[in-house]
């Protein structure tokens, strides 16, 4: 049930040009600073790099997208009931269209939009903890399937000088989803007991947009922890005179 803001970072590797002794991938044109209309480069870029998505492109640092895999991740934590999920798979991750990408160097912002027509999201799932009388320590699978997943992301980037030269350290200013169908499926809760099983499915799905709003910490928090510490550390080594043309 986590989702997938980590494939934003594939955004800012499509235009940005590597100083000398670093090569961006033959079927990448670097984009122009200068250039008003610096985002269809970009969209030009992602056209070219999406057959190369499914198995990765290690040169721009992008892993696999089908699946691409991501760490264990907590919801409730500090609740009675803790829910962890690990072994998370995202498949389909390199199929998806680019309602919107507006870069603002001068600014220093960056607004992106995304559909993902469908996602699947596997994963392994543990429930720990107590809800009024029941005591829960189940372990299994966990299938989810999301149509029509829509996501937007404002990001703003701060300028900072070191050794005299100008970088720039990316913060999240907005990111909102909205998901037009989900259904999961958690396999072997309380074991054997699949009419139990099945009627805390239904309950869960019938509640799935509920569940999805309270989960929008966990978004922000994957996001900070996959663009941010990824994004940052490359403008952190690069300054922004190296990185754009």
């Amino acid at each position: 049930m986590c989702h997938p803001s980590f494939f934003f970072v594939i955004f800012f590797y499509s235009v940005l040009r590597f100083t000398e002794g670093h090569s961006l991938p033959s079927y990448i044109t670097p984009c122009n600073r200068s250039d008003t209309n610096i985002h269809k480069c970009v969209e030009s870029n992602i056209k070219k790099i999406r057959p190369h998505l499914k198995e990765g492109i290690p040169d721009l640092f992008i892993p696999s997208l089908d699946p691409l895999v991501i760490p264990p991740t907590c919801v409730n934590e500090e609740d009675q009931v803790k829910v962890t999920f690990t072994d998370i798979h995202i498949y389909h991750a390199d199929d998806f269209n680019l309602n919107r990408f507006d870069i603002d160097l001068k600014n220093h912002e960056v607004n992106i939009t995304i559909n993902f027509p469908y996602l699947r999201i596997k994963s392994t799932y543990n429930v720990n903890g107590k809800f009024l009388v029941v005591t829960f320590d189940e372990q299994g699978p966990a299938d989810g399937n999301y149509t029509n997943f829509n996501v937007h992301l404002t990001l703003k980037g701060s300028p900072y000088i070191e050794k005299e030269q100008e970088h720039l350290k990316w913060e999240k200013k907005n990111i909102s989803i909205a998901i037009e169908h989900s259904h999961v499926v958690l396999e072997k809760l309380f074991g054997n007991h699949t009419d139990i099983a099945d009627k805390t499915n239904k309950v869960i799905n019938d509640n799935i947009d509920v569940i999805i709003n309270d989960l929008q910490p966990l978004i922000e928090n994957v996001v900070g922890h996959f663009i941010f510490g990824i994004v940052n550390e490359l403008f952190s080594k690069y300054s922004v005179k190296e990185l754009f043309a």
